[in-house]
């Protein structure tokens, strides 16, 4: 029964994550129909006409049934997510934190928990252009790649502050990440001018900026604690294999990019390119360190 059940979530979560994916690209795709491009440009300091541009109007006129439907799929698919991993996780009969396919759905929920949470205070609807094909992604991946296993066992709350702070830090980072990655196409059009409207509208800079800031801001104590019991389970499990050594590298440089960013933001001022393109390098580290994890059972690095 279990497994049927599972089966069922499954289709369902896959169902609303394509529907929200495909709904949420349509509204932007279709907002160029809404947004002139002169209004578009008059932000970035280009349009002549500035009294037509109304930047704390603009998101609320331009609010389509897509942009209203899209963030209800979402959430259905990732409680269809959540139903799916935890079925799944009783017919393993292991824990969902035993498998890095499982452990990486859980965090592409968190991530999607928060976006849904933050989209309006922080006028980051654009977003789910990104975390709706990330959650498919990371459903799919436990689908077909998931097999949970069990691991020598540890202090139980040792594993919670671990797994909890791992979990909650990436799903932060995917958010920064995917805001770096919209401040970057949105600086591209509106310097680029003629090709604004083809790609509708997205968040203002500032917004995008502040978003990235935020998000590394809440991610960064995460990531640190991740690290320290992280070194101390390795230290304990592992013993210091080619693959510890590999995941420790990438790992201890993903905090050291993520805290050079925050502390340059602070200390000399960088904010916009520079600090997305020093998110997007952390997180490019970050998912280096969950490379190493998912192909572990393949080329069985360090025996």
């Amino acid at each position: 029964m279990p497994e049927a059940l599972s089966g069922i979530s499954f289709v369902l979560a896959l169902l609303f994550y394509c529907g929200a994916s495909a709904l949420f690209f349509l509204d932007v795709a279709r907002s160029r129909t809404r947004l002139p491009p002169a209004a578009d440009l008059a932000g970035f300091g280009a349009g002549p006409h500035h009294h037509h541009h109304d930047p704390a109007a603009r998101p609320s006129s331009a609010a389509a049934p897509a942009s209203r439907h899209a963030p209800l799929l979402l959430g259905l698919g990732a409680l269809g997510h959540a139903t799916y991993v935890t079925l799944a996780s009783f017919v393993a009969r292991v824990c969902p934190v035993h498998s890095m396919h499982f452990m990486l759905s859980v965090a592409s929920l968190f991530a999607i928990a928060v976006y849904l949470v933050a989209r309006r205070r922080f006028r980051v609807d654009a977003l789910g252009l990104l975390i709706g094909p990330l959650g498919l992604a990371f459903l799919l991946g436990t689908f077909f790649l998931g097999k949970p296993h069990a691991e020598p066992k540890l202090s139980p709350l040792f594993i919670a502050a671990h797994v909890m702070a791992n979990l909650l830090g990436i799903a932060l980072f995917l958010l920064a990440g995917a805001s770096a990655a919209l401040y970057l196409v949105q600086e591209k059009r509106l310097k680029k001018k003629r090709h604004v409207e083809r790609l509708g509208s997205l968040p203002p800079l500032d917004t995008l900026d502040r978003a990235v800031h935020r998000f590394l801001s809440a991610g960064f104590p995460l990531l640190t604690l991740g690290i320290i019991t992280g070194t101390y389970w390795a230290h304990r499990l592992e013993m210091g294999n080619t693959e510890e050594v590999m995941r420790a590298i990438f790992g201890y440089a993903t905090w050291l990019l993520i805290a050079l960013v925050l502390l340059l933001r602070a200390a000399a001022g960088w904010r916009g390119r520079r600090a997305a393109y020093g998110t997007i390098a952390g997180l490019a580290c970050a998912a280096a360190v969950l490379v190493i994890y998912l192909v572990r059972p393949a080329v069985g690095l360090g025996g």
